[in-house]
């Protein structure tokens, strides 16, 4: 299964988005450098990066070889 999840664009960008999410959260990395207007756009790119995946997602993880 976890050779499955590898080949999946979607699952490896979630998984990106949870490593920074729990960056952000313990050391306050990019509160840093990003004010709240600036992390509003950057949410709204993940949602249109997320949205992009599930358009171009072909096959299941389940029949992925």
């Amino acid at each position: 299964m976890l050779k499955k999840i590898i080949k999946s664009r979607t699952m490896i960008f979630a998984i990106l988005l949870a490593v920074l999410g729990a960056i952000q959260t313990s050391l306050d990395f990019f509160t840093a450098y990003l004010n709240p207007q600036a992390m509003g756009i950057l949410t709204m790119l993940v949602g249109i990066a997320v949205a992009a995946l599930r358009v171009i997602t072909t096959t299941p993880l389940k029949d992925k070889k």
